[in-house]
């Protein structure tokens, strides 16, 4: 059970975030719980980031990791909070985000939001679409918004708030992670104690960075869930990927049927969005962003693999 007036540090990442964050730390400071103390961890950007956001009362300091992991524990270890919830700085809370996450933090080691994905043009809100799908993140709450509170396996690193003292007992992030820090950080956190979704937690996360990033991003993601060996369902794409490769040297039907699947159910799912959109440029782009996305991530979760 939680404290009556619990003392809350948030914890934002940076780096080259000078256009975002001076939206996220608005958010942050209009909380309607309000935070013990607001710390940005910069990566030592070339731009901006930190002269915006000491526009705002944070308390910034400098990560030398060069890693998402390291930035957020470097964070962890400057916090002065009980409680140390992360956001990231593309990231925008809503209103009651922290109320919300400490109302739901009893019995459990951590609790996590949900993330709606939003981007402006045709290329980010595609991306945005894909993201809120079964098809493009499956059943992760770190990718998609779901209706139902449940216990999880893992939870957003840009939407989650744990007890300081839990996280510096397993010996917090792995600062070698710059992407999956949060579900390597869970996996040993689900040996201890109980994960709690809730879905009224949001944040809404920036899409907007294009589809040359997204792809970059995707390529990343697989690479580190390959290489922590981290076996669940966003697995099965690149797995189905090898199968089917396998097919074609014994049952060739097999892998053209297959495709045939996959490339209907893409065009239907376009084909459904544009109706709901009105603009038949979804039918091209979100398709063409589902491939995106399954092509660099299969690619990544095999080099990860592989450790090649």
């Amino acid at each position: 059970m939680h404290t009556l007036n619990p003392k809350i540090s948030v914890v934002i990442p940076a780096k080259n975030e000078e256009g975002v964050i001076g939206k996220c730390l608005e958010a942050v400071f209009s909380q309607s719980m309000k935070p013990f103390e607001v710390i940005v961890v910069d990566g030592h950007s070339s731009d901006k980031t930190v002269e915006e956001a000491k526009k705002f009362v944070v308390r910034v300091v400098y990560e030398n990791y060069g890693t998402v992991g390291g930035a957020r524990q470097v964070g962890l270890e400057n916090a002065n909070g009980e409680y140390v919830a992360f956001t990231d700085a593309d990231c925008i809370p809503e209103t009651n985000w922290l109320e919300i996450l400490i109302k739901e933090f009893d019995d459990v080691v951590g609790v996590g939001g949900g993330r709606k994905n939003t981007g402006k043009g045709i290329w980010e809100e595609s991306i945005a679409i894909i993201m809120n799908t079964f098809v493009g993140s499956a059943s992760s709450v770190q990718g998609r918004l779901f209706k139902e509170k449940r216990f999880v396996k893992s939870i957003s690193g840009c939407n989650c708030v744990y007890r300081r003292k839990t996280l510096m007992d397993i010996g917090g992030f792995n600062v070698a992670l710059s992407v999956n820090e949060d579900t390597e950080l869970n996996r040993r956190l689900t040996k201890i104690g109980k994960l709690l979704y809730t879905p009224s937690a949001v944040v809404l996360h920036d899409q907007s960075r294009g589809l040359k990033d997204f792809a970059r991003r995707m390529y990343q993601f697989g690479c580190g869930r390959g290489r922590l060996r981290l076996w669940d369902l966003q697995c099965i794409p690149p797995i189905t990927v090898l199968l089917l490769a396998l097919s074609l040297l014994f049952t060739p039907w097999i892998f053209v049927c297959a495709i045939g699947i996959y490339v209907f159910i893409l065009i239907a799912i376009g084909f459904k969005f544009a109706i709901r959109k009105g603009s038949v440029e979804y039918l091209i782009s979100i398709p063409i962003a589902y491939v995106v996305e399954h092509c660099s991530y299969t690619l990544g979760f095999w080099k990860g693999f592989l450790n090649i």
